[in-house]
């Protein structure tokens, strides 16, 4: 079941999603109702270092190195994300949550 979202988007980008939520049994993470913020998983600042800075792309085996991402881990510490929830798919975590721009 695919949610409005993936049904507008031209053919390109909507391959791209469908090969990326593949990863979660083809589960559109726009469809799920289920979410609690008791499922998150742990994370810690270490880890989007790992693997935002230190990480390898799937597509071009090469390391990230995305040191300007780690300015996510500051927008979520200083309240920009808010209303974050998950749901267990497997031993796989879908998390969401509302941005203030």
């Amino acid at each position: 079941m695919l949610s409005k979202y993936v049904l507008q988007l031209d053919c390109e980008s909507k391959n791209r999603y469908l090969q990326k939520i593949s990863t979660i049994n083809g589960v559109d993470p726009y469809t799920l109702s289920k979410l609690d913020a008791d499922t998150l998983p742990p994370v810690e600042a270490t880890d989007l270092v790992n693997y935002l800075v230190l990480g390898t792309s799937a597509y071009t085996q090469e390391q990230f190195k995305a040191y300007r991402s780690l300015e996510a881990y500051n927008q979520c510490v200083n309240g920009w994300v808010q209303e974050v929830a998950s749901s267990k798919l497997g031993d796989k975590y879908v998390v969401v949550g509302k941005v203030s721009l």
